[in-house]
């Protein structure tokens, strides 16, 4: 499968006209990237946001030597931030709705920065949380990045992962292969990127480090935790299982920017430190967005949801200190590509922030940022919405606040101002308006393509019916969910369906009796055994979009079926 980006010319052929760069010329001189972002943590979850309990003194210590901007915000969900991150696009844009019920999955014609990185030289790899599809063609694998060292999902455990996966000794995908780690999930994904980096020699990187910490399950590091009790810390402290993953992640930024240094890497590298999201009502004991005092009405709208924390350094540019410019996760992209030398596609949402990395004065301050992600399969307008402003933030319902005055958004200040919710509005609306018609954004799942003739679909990305995520303690028939795949038929010709209830690697009976699928007008059968661990079936299919899916019936039970959470597909002409 890694055949389809074995050259450089491969790529560029790709990528087509979107790169106008003289890709050969020499690229030693282009500078590294290594862009750490957490998940789902607070904004005053770090000890240098005035955090009380949380020790993060390697952080802390980047964060003074760094550019630190404090207005800096993120779309509200994991795989909408994320597709944000890597395409400097608005997410809306393309479809990435939500962070499951196939509206997570990056849609194939979106270009990420690792696909424009490795187009001019770039070594690029990615270690740790995906969450924009595990299928072709959106498996990161397809998407720009040579290695690929990941779990499955939104969060360790979660349907799409390893059954049974924790953040200690976990399963990882390593470039297509599951393998078990050693060691607490955030300690291996560090390392691993460590020996990537090493591995690079002259040639320049882009290493991007997503950690499925802190994301639920909230998992003790024992380390940490016991240095953490260590101090007198107790439950009535807030979660000493969250700290200890916090401070996990702050003794592996630590390190790997002392290999930086050791391996004399630091003055030509750019470290990006960041978060995905905010976490809402999470309730961190600090001085700000305190969960039970803020405005919870406004849920995933809020300032607590979107604004993060962002941290840029690379020695000899940037002009340390706090930032307060209204800037957001689409900026990232574009301004990786201005450092690294890239044109900047004309097409994106972000703007570059090497001015206020340099320090320059030739900023826009007057931008209007619009923050939205439907968490559905749906978009609507305003469902999760905000639009910000300098200080202003319009949200649904026409209200407004002023967060300068009003951090909180406890006061409705709409009726006060209603000039600045008419223009913000107007913005909204021209923004809606520019969106390309739904029908059109829907991502499919391709198969029998050459560059992809066998590929495994999972529930997560169901477009229809159910919008299973968890795992749970016995997958099938005692959840019943039934769902539907969209899907392209790349060739016609003759494809094998194997059906299962869990990951090939970790088999468990089906407990059925019957097993079907049934894509556009075929349909095929098959009798099985209760004790199965997969249903095997072929069929001929002719090229075309289709809707997918699957059933498992056990006789004698009084049940209308349920669908396969598991099924590879594999071409069986070539």
């Amino acid at each position: 499968m890694r055949s389809y980006f074995n050259s450089l010319l491969t790529t560029l052929l790709w990528i087509g006209p979107v790169l106008a760069v003289n890709v050969w010329a020499a690229v030693s001189d282009r500078p590294n990237v290594v862009l750490i972002m957490t998940d789902n943590q607070g904004y005053f979850e770090l000890g240098c946001k005035g955090n009380p309990h949380v020790k993060t003194p390697s952080i802390d210590a980047f964060a003074q030597q760094s550019v630190d901007f404090c207005n800096f915000h993120a779309e509200n969900f994991c795989s909408p931030s994320r597709a944000a991150l890597l395409t400097g696009r608005q997410p809306m844009r393309f479809g990435v709705y939500n962070t499951i019920g196939g509206v997570s999955l990056l849609a194939a014609g979106e270009v990420t920065l690792a696909d424009r990185l490795k187009a001019v030289g770039y070594r690029t790899a990615i270690f740790g949380k995906w969450h924009l599809g595990m299928s072709y063609p959106f498996h990161p694998r397809y998407r720009g990045f040579e290695e690929v060292f990941i779990h499955g999902g939104g969060g360790i455990g979660q349907l799409e992962d390893y059954l049974a996966n924790r953040h200690l000794d976990a399963h990882f995908e390593d470039n297509g292969e599951w393998v078990e780690s050693i060691g607490f999930s955030t300690d291996v994904l560090f390392d691993r990127a460590s020996q990537f980096i090493r591995s690079c020699g002259d040639k320049p990187f882009f290493c991007y480090i997503p950690t499925p910490a802190t994301h639920f399950p909230v998992q003790s590091e024992p380390a940490s935790l016991a240095r953490i009790k260590q101090r007198g810390l107790t439950q009535a402290d807030g979660s000493l299982s969250l700290y200890s993953m916090i401070e996990n992640i702050d003794d592996n930024v630590g390190r790997l920017l002392s290999r930086l240094d050791r391996w004399n890497l630091s003055d030509n590298t750019l470290v990006i430190f960041m978060t995905d999201q905010g976490v809402g009502d999470r309730g961190s004991p600090t001085p700000v967005w305190p969960g039970k005092d803020r405005n919870a009405d406004l849920g995933n709208a809020s300032e607590g949801k979107h604004r993060v924390f962002c941290m840029m350094q690379k020695p000899g540019l940037t002009a340390a200190g706090e930032n307060y410019a209204l800037t957001c996760i689409r900026d990232i992209c574009p301004t990786v590509l201005d450092l690294c030398g890239v044109q900047i596609p004309t097409d994106l949402d972000g703007q570059s922030l090497l001015p206020l990395l340099r320090g320059d004065a030739d900023w826009q301050d007057e931008r209007t940022l619009v923050m939205q992600c439907p968490r559905n399969r749906k978009r609507s307008k305003w469902r999760h919405a905000s639009v910000k402003r300098g200080d202003w933030r319009l949200v649904s319902d026409g209200r407004l606040y002023d967060i300068a005055k009003d951090s909180l958004q406890q006061n409705n200040v709409a009726q006060q101002h209603p000039e600045i919710v008419a223009e913000l509005n107007t913005a909204y609306e021209e923004f809606w308006n520019s969106l390309p018609p739904e029908a059109s954004l829907l991502p499919r799942n391709v198969l029998g393509a050459p560059e992809a003739p066998h590929t495994e679909l999972c529930a997560m990305d169901w477009y229809k019916g159910d919008a299973p995520w968890a795992q749970g303690k016995k997958p099938l028939p005692t959840i019943n969910k039934q769902g539907v795949w969209a899907v392209e038929v790349d060739r016609a010709g003759r494809y094998q369906f194997s059906l299962r209830s869990t990951r090939k690697e970790t088999p468990l009976p089906i407990e059925a009796t019957s097993a079907e699928i049934e894509i556009g007008e075929v349909k095929e059968q098959v009798a099985i055994n209760r004790q199965d661990t997969v249903a095997v079936l072929t069929a001929e299919l002719t090229p075309g979009s289709y809707d997918f899916q699957t059933r498992f019936q056990a006789a004698g039970e009084d049940s209308e079926g349920w669908g396969a959470l598991f099924v590879d597909v594999a071409y069986l002409n070539d």
